[in-house]
């Protein structure tokens, strides 16, 4: 055991932050060989460092967690390749929107952004059910950091009076209301499920790649309200 290298030294070595490292360890990406039960200090062996720094190559070229954790397992180069090239499409299928995106908002400079009228109807308000109404707004608040507004009891999201505004109002006693079922845009699908697991949500389906729609996940959250992420 005296071999083993503290967290930080680790870190140095292998390229990744000691943050990314401790988020590999609860995510069962890299786990540390050893952990003191007092002081929940992180140590590695060195013949980890292969497998951090293979971490830190596939992150670098944005794998998701749950394939990087795929490609340790699996510890094969033929899967590893088939992983690659998957990803690899994914890329590509990304950088056809950017550069479809850059060309429209080329012509936004030029000509201006084109506003469209008014349109009859728009949904704009979703009613969570809650079993405890301080528990979902510290839910909510926490895993996604949206603000809630004691006011209206409701978490605002967009500016009001443009398209970008929805409310996810939590004022309704549990017993009145049926969960509802809704879907959120996210920065990041993995970190965000992860955060939602451990804030109390609980999984229906982990994060996935779709060649349908950008890559999700469900969840449900402490008052069963069914969550779809999707990455923004």
């Amino acid at each position: 055991m005296d071999d083993l290298m503290e967290i930080g030294k680790f870190a140095t070595a292998s390229g990744l932050s000691v943050d990314a490292l401790r988020y590999y360890d609860e995510v069962d990406v890299l786990k540390p060989a050893s952990v003191d039960p007092r002081t929940s200090y992180r140590r590695y062996r060195p013949d980890q460092l292969r497998h951090a720094r293979l971490i830190c190559h596939l992150r670098g070229v944005d794998l998701p967690v749950d394939e990087v954790r795929a490609v340790l397992q699996a510890d094969d180069s033929e899967h590893t390749q088939a992983v690659l090239h998957r990803h690899r499409r994914r890329l590509a299928e990304r950088a056809d929107a950017l550069e479809r995106m850059l060309t429209t908002s080329a012509a936004y400079v030029d000509r201006g952004v084109p506003v469209p009228p008014p349109v009859g109807a728009r949904v704009v308000q979703v009613i969570l059910a809650t079993r405890d109404l301080d528990e979902s707004i510290r839910f909510y608040t926490e895993v996604f950091g949206l603000e809630f507004s004691p006011e209206i009891s409701s978490f605002v999201l967009g500016a009001w009076q443009t398209d970008s505004f929805f409310l996810l109002t939590v004022e309704n006693p549990f017993d009145s209301v049926t969960p509802s079922a809704f879907g959120l845009l996210v920065d990041a699908v993995d970190m965000r499920h992860t955060r939602a697991l451990e804030h109390g949500a609980t999984q229906v389906a982990p994060p996935t790649d779709f060649e349908w729609k950008p890559r999700s996940s469900v969840v449900d959250d402490p008052s069963g309200n069914r969550i779809q992420l999707s990455q923004g």
